[in-house]
């Protein structure tokens, strides 16, 4: 199919420097989602088609239903015997697939000044450009479809495994093509990986919604504690260390939780506080309105899209709460209705 594109340049550049190199490490950020490991499963089989060397790196063992994305049994894990050593191997080539910058790497990162070419292919507005090469666009739904173009420009394999891998990080992105970054081409997209023999409804069930008792039971605990801030324009849902324990839910047992109170009539602004250590919590930022949450998370050091955004920070809950909701409703009041 063909799409106009309006990357040709930054597209070609770095179309030579993956068919010019033999050994590839592909990496993602820290807590890795569907569009990241999805793109990354995708490439990885195409250059591995075209007869190249490549590791898929990822911090630790993934947990379902991630885990249950096509060819997910072949990433290595740092945290894993041997995975360590990994970041330590000389590469051709060094590709971060939707990182918005290198610091989100986390301990995968320690391979990327190791000597090899480095790219770094995202859609997030906040990219740092962090990459010798940067191929972003703030403008693509997903990475997958960035990635989908890149493919595409360079004639690089493209098959039912790495269709369907493409097709989940974009169906994952876009909310099942419900959010604002879905665009004509999105859709165009997205149809021509359906004749790779791609089945929409079979990735949402198995990847999507694949979740065990477990989510429900985090889910009823986050929902009994969802708290209403600034007249009802911020919906806040903490879920804390006792709640996981409680549960026994990972933390991609809680992937679209924060949009449940963004559901919520007359609230503008939905945060997700998730505990990761003992003072470590992730923010995760969703938009109904004109706020550019991607400008609230900056300012503590994050950064995302417009509409969904997020940032990690340390301290104690309260404290971070109170900084937090500081911050946002003075952006709300910034921000015209």
């Amino acid at each position: 199919m063909e799409i106009d594109d309006p990357l040709p340049g930054a597209l070609k550049r770095v179309v030579g420097v993956l068919k010019g190199g033999d050994r590839f490490l592909l990496m993602t950020h820290e807590d890795p989602d569907v569009d990241g490991l999805g793109s990354m499963l995708a490439l990885g089989k195409s250059l591995t088609d075209l007869g190249k060397e490549v590791v898929l790196l990822i911090q630790k063992p993934l947990n379902p239903p991630l885990l249950l994305l096509t060819g997910a049994e072949r990433m290595l894990a740092v945290s894993k015997p041997g995975g360590a050593s990994e970041t330590k191997k000389e590469f051709d080539v060094v590709l971060a697939l939707d990182c918005a910058e290198r610091d989100r790497l986390g301990v995968c990162g320690g391979a990327w000044s190791g000597g090899g070419v480095t790219i770094n292919l995202d859609h997030h507005e906040t990219n740092t450009f962090f990459g010798q090469h940067n191929l972003v666009d703030a403008n693509s739904s997903s990475t997958g479809e960035l990635l989908y173009r890149l493919i595409r420009a360079g004639d690089f394999p493209l098959d039912f495994e790495i269709a369907e891998n493409l097709f989940a990080a974009i169906q994952s992105d876009t909310g099942s093509f419900r959010f604002t970054n879905t665009t004509s081409r999105t859709m165009r997209i997205a149809a021509d990986l359906l004749e790779y023999g791609v089945k929409p409804w079979e990735i949402s069930r198995r990847i999507l919604d694949g979740y065990g008792p477990v989510r429900l039971k985090l889910l009823a605990l986050a929902l009994a504690r969802v708290e209403y801030y600034n007249e009802g324009r911020i919906g806040m849902m903490v879920l804390s260390k006792e709640m996981f324990d409680e549960s026994g839910a990972h933390a991609s047992d809680s992937e679209g939780f924060v949009d449940y109170p963004r559901y919520v009539e007359g609230v503008e602004l939905a945060v997700m506080i998730s505990a990761k250590d003992e003072n470590t919590y992730k923010f995760s930022i969703r938009s109904n309105s004109r706020v550019n949450v991607a400008e609230l998370a900056s300012r503590f050091g994050g950064g995302g899209h417009i509409k969904a955004a997020g940032f990690t920070c340390n301290g104690s809950l309260g404290t971070l709460k109170k900084d937090f909701l500081f911050e946002a409703g003075r952006l709300l009041n910034e921000t015209p209705r």
